[in-house]
This record gives structure tokens, C-alpha cells and sequence, in this order.
């Protein structure tokens, strides 16, 4: 099971679930729910599905030889360490990695912001042609905000975000889990105080779009009619 930190983890997971829903979003069939929505709801849900709480069930099972976490954020790459540490027999493929033939990088996701916002839109007929470039159209609109001034860049939009309490919950939840799991690695990367530093830098991760915020501002109705 490979090992992501939340903080991390949950955004990247969001952004993958609601790649799936998009067209029941265009439609009107469910509401584009944002990150810190999701998170507020559904938190529990999808905690359940992080490595470490699938990792312990599988190995309360009682079903599985044995159950290892494979740390995403070690130094050693995830594919080396899985194939040089982990799969028993697999000395040809990894020393084929370790000669620098990894897999492309799969799974890269993008945020979903100006997604949410070009829905709205289409949903109010303001943008009639959304439904047929959507991940394109929304990367226009994004860069048209920016080239006019609306925002200085990309990610400078108003903002939503998850409450202190959850952070704080979230921040010592990794704190635990990175002290009993990865100890060694743990204090290579600054302990307690490595961690905060790290959560702190993505902290912008954790915030979503206040998209009605910026459609009672009309200041991208301009940029719709011209798409």
C-alpha cells in the first residue's frame, strides 16, 4: 500500500472522483461539490480509503501473508523501492529502474477551480459551447482572468477554506501516523517541526474557489460572452 500524506492525498482524490461525475455536474443532475464541501462532508468516507486505515484492515483481516506501506515521500523512489525491496525475484526490473527507466509519472491530476466556475456558468447560459471543451475552456477562461487583471495569477482567486480545527486534527493525525510508521524517515525530514513546515507550504491545497463570491462580482461575464 503506498503511503501519501493527507494533506497531500486529499486534494489529488477529490480532483480524481470528480473527473468522473463531470457531465452529471454539466447537466444539472448533482452539484459541482467543492473541495472544502467534500472534505466537510464526506471526510470519513474517504478517510477510509487512505493507505494506513486499508492497510490495518487488511492486515486485521487475517486474509493477506503480510501487508507492507510503501512511504511515497521517501527519498528511494515508490516503483524502485517496491521492485528492488519488496517484489520477491524482480532483480531484472529493478535494476532497469535504477538505470532511470521508470514509468512516466502516472496520475497527474489538475485543480479543478475555474472548472466549477465555467459549470456555473454553462448552467446559467453564459457559456453555451462549455460542455464541449471543458478542461480547455476552463484553462481559457483561467488565463484570460489573469492577462486582464482580474487576478494577478491563476490561484489568486477568493477563497474558501478548510477550518482550523480539521487542520489541526489533519496535521497531528500525519504527526501519528509518520512517528509509528516511517520513525527513521520521519526524523530525516525534521520530525514535528519538518512536517509543519510541509503542511504549512501546501496549505493552499486545503482552499477552494469561492465561485459564488466571484459570480456575484460579474467580472467574468465579459470573458464568458466571448467564448
Amino acid at each position: 500500500v503506498g503511503y501519501r500524506r493527507q494533506h497531500d492525498w486529499l486534494p489529488s482524490w477529490y480532483n480524481q472522483i470528480v473527473d468522473l461525475y463531470t457531465m452529471q455536474y454539466i447537466r444539472g443532475e448533482a452539484k459541482y461539490p467543492s473541495f472544502v464541501e467534500w472534505i466537510d462532508k464526506r471526510y470519513e468516507e474517504f478517510r477510509q480509503v487512505h493507505a494506513i486505515e486499508v492497510a490495518t484492515r487488511f492486515r486485521n483481516s487475517g486474509k493477506f501473508e503480510s501487508v507492507d506501506i510503501l512511504n511515497m515521500h521517501d527519498e528511494v523512489g515508490l516503483m524502485e523501492n517496491l521492485f528492488c525491496n519488496y517484489v520477491p525475484g524482480a532483480t531484472a526490473t529493478c535494476k532497469v529502474i535504477k538505470d532511470g527507466a521508470n514509468p512516466a509519472k502516472p496520475n497527474i491530476g489538475r485543480a479543478h477551480e475555474y472548472e466549477r466556475l465555467a459549470t456555473m456558468a454553462y448552467l446559467h447560459g453564459k457559456l453555451p459551447k462549455y460542455h464541449s471543451a471543458i478542461a480547455a475552456m476552463a484553462e481559457q477562461i483561467k488565463n484570460m482572468a489573469v492577462e486582464r487583471g482580474i487576478f494577478k495569477d491563476g490561484d489568486d482567486y477568493p477563497k474558501i477554506c478548510l477550518n482550523q480545527t480539521f487542520l489541526d486534527g489533519l496535521l497531528q493525525t500525519e504527526m501519528e501516523q509518520e512517528r509509528e510508521y516511517f520513525p527513521e524517515w520521519y526524523e530525516r525530514q525534521g520530525g514535528d517541526e519538518g512536517l509543519k513546515k510541509a503542511f504549512e507550504k501546501s496549505k493552499y491545497k486545503l482552499c477552494s474557489m469561492d465561485v459564488e463570491k466571484v459570480w456575484r462580482s460579474k467580472e467574468f461575464f465579459p470573458i464568458f460572452a466571448e467564448l
